[in-house]
């Protein structure tokens, strides 16, 4: 069998054609792949972004404390949140349930950025103490207070100071 030279010059030229479009697809599916996958990446980036803004709304070092009696309960005072500004290195919260005979629960929580507040009371007290600890004493963002007390008297030793200090006095 003889092959003359333009048959086998027409047959190369058909091959790399083939080569060439095959080539051709094979960029154009790893284009379309590799920006699938950017596109992944980077909603997946925005999603983990988002996460982590969330994360970051609330100060994460927190101090639970409770202390309670045997008392009766039957009203709840609920303190609206308080806020210790940047820069403040502690704070005192005025208590409105006061008589310790009449103190069932006292529960504050108080979270911070840079490690756990100090909180100190005691049932019956007229105020709370917070010291925030931060190493750097800088005392950076705002620290958060949230405080409920039970008691068994919806009376408190200065009417006035709990009408305009916002505090809801609740029926347990």
């Amino acid at each position: 069998m003889v092959i003359s030279k333009q048959s086998a010059s027409v047959s190369r030229v058909s091959n790399f054609g083939k080569m060439k479009c095959s080539a051709l697809l094979l960029v154009l599916m790893l284009c379309v792949l590799s920006d699938a996958y950017k596109e992944r990446h980077r909603t997946k980036h925005l999603h983990s972004r988002r996460a982590n803004s969330k994360k970051q709304n609330t100060p994460p070092h927190c101090t639970q404390v409770t202390k309670d009696t045997d008392y009766q309960s039957r009203y709840k005072y609920d303190y609206p949140v308080a806020y210790i500004q940047p820069g403040q290195h502690e704070a005192y919260q005025q208590l409105f349930c006061v008589n310790p005979p009449t103190v069932n629960k006292a529960v504050t929580t108080v979270c911070d950025w840079a490690a756990p507040p100090q909180v100190q009371f005691t049932l019956g007290d007229e105020y709370m103490h917070v010291v925030r600890q931060d190493p750097t004493g800088r005392f950076l963002g705002n620290a958060v207070i949230r405080t409920y007390q039970l008691c068994n008297h919806n009376r408190t030793f200065t009417t006035a100071s709990v009408n305009s200090s916002a505090v809801t006095i609740t029926d347990v």
